[in-house]
């Protein structure tokens, strides 16, 4: 049982983590976004997505994180050893989390109001799920 559960884990954080883009272009999720992604990788234009239309979106997001990984590095990664060590990675969450503040601070006051935050929560609710509950690991965590 321990297994098959580790096994479904494994599958959902693979689908969350890389496959955030197929599933929105299956329709798990669509939104906006469905339109763009069968426009571009439905190159047949049947209206769904076979596996080498899939192989490209698949290699095009591995490229896309692949890039986004080397940008962080470059920002973050102070002594250039390839990874985020727990010092290097709490600068850039603080960042993160600075810049975040700074979005969700509307009027720029310094503070947070119950409606800025209602809208935030709001904004991360619908763009991240449900009770905006995504996780992003981060780069060069190795675990």
């Amino acid at each position: 049982m321990l297994t098959k559960m580790k096994v479904a884990l494994a599958l959902c954080g693979s689908i969350l983590v890389g496959g955030v883009g197929l599933a929105a272009a299956q329709g798990f999720g669509g939104g906006p976004d469905k339109a763009t992604f069968m426009q571009k990788y439905d190159t047949n234009g049947d209206g769904k997505l076979d596996d080498a239309e899939k192989a490209q979106l698949r290699a095009d997001m591995k490229a896309r994180h692949e890039a986004k990984k080397a940008e962080m590095l470059a920002k973050y990664d102070v002594n250039k050893d390839g990874k985020l060590d727990p010092s290097e990675r709490a600068v850039m969450k603080n960042e993160r989390a600075q810049e975040a503040f700074k979005k969700a601070d509307t009027n720029g006051d310094g503070q947070l109001s119950l409606d800025e935050f209602k809208a935030m929560k709001q904004h991360h609710g619908m763009r991240h799920g449900r009770g905006g509950k995504f996780r992003h690991r981060g780069f060069g965590a190795g675990k």
